[in-house]
């Protein structure tokens, strides 16, 4: 129990590390205002402060991996003198890549969904035009039957998704997660078994088959190696709470 609640504790004081410094960056990253104007001192200021804030960018994120390098030696460390310190080690990998805070790669598939092209819809199919584009609810099927395929990572976009990602409706865009929007082509990776990925889509009830029934480009391509960025973003939470032992 003891070995426990020190690795708790260590695992808590990681995380906090991590935090503030998304935190910082995040805060950075949002803390001009667009406004009305267009005027082209407008745009030139605007672009000023985009170069500032991609080095600030660049900085905190070459502050982060110092840090992660260091609580890796840590753990290295620590591991080296605890008991079970290898099955340590793996359990702490694993809760890294469920909360997507590590680059992983892997074999997986390559899933590359995109709108039906323009110059195949007729004129009396117009009025369906909404079936021929890509919703978010499409991708959240998608994303669904991968991870039913057993995935253990997705990203789309480069953007990693996680239990608790955002994918909604953005007008001619789709949000990916907390802040990032996209138009298609979605271009979706995923790590995994790639003839298992690969063979859920071929099921008779795939979404597979419903997409590009209505001529959307649906394409999957097996891959022997695919990375996944990690998830730079914040996750806070304001009202889930662990659970004491004792209670």
């Amino acid at each position: 129990m003891r070995l426990r609640k020190d690795i708790l504790v260590f695992s808590v004081m990681c995380a906090f590390l991590s935090f503030f410094l998304v935190k910082a960056f995040n805060n950075q990253a949002y803390s001009y205002d667009i406004g009305a104007s267009t005027s082209v001192n407008k745009i030139q200021e605007l672009m000023a402060q985009r170069k500032v804030l991609e080095r600030s960018k660049e900085q905190l994120l070459e502050s982060l991996k110092k840090l992660e390098s260091q609580i890796q030696e840590y753990e290295d460390m620590i591991a080296e003198n605890l008991y079970m310190g290898e099955e340590i080690q793996k359990q702490l990998f694993e809760a890294r890549v469920l909360a997507g805070l590590t680059d992983i790669q892997g074999p997986g598939v390559e899933i590359i969904l995109n709108d039906r092209k323009k110059d195949t819809v007729m004129p009396d199919e117009l009025y369906y035009i909404t079936d021929f584009i890509v919703h978010d609810s499409d991708l959240l099927e998608v994303i669904n039957e991968l991870k039913a395929a057993g995935a253990e990572a997705i990203g789309i976009n480069g953007v990693r998704i996680l239990g608790n990602s955002r994918i909604s409706c953005g007008g001619p865009t789709i949000n990916v997660g907390k802040d990032q929007r996209f138009a298609p082509p979605f271009i979706i990776h995923a790590i995994g078994d790639p003839d298992a990925l690969a063979a859920y889509f071929q099921r008779p009830d795939s979404i597979y088959h419903i997409l590009t029934f209505y001529g959307l480009e649906f394409s999957i391509k097996k891959m022997d190696n695919i990375t996944i960025p990690r998830y730079y973003g914040e996750v806070e939470f304001k009202f889930a709470k662990p659970v004491k032992e004792d209670e």
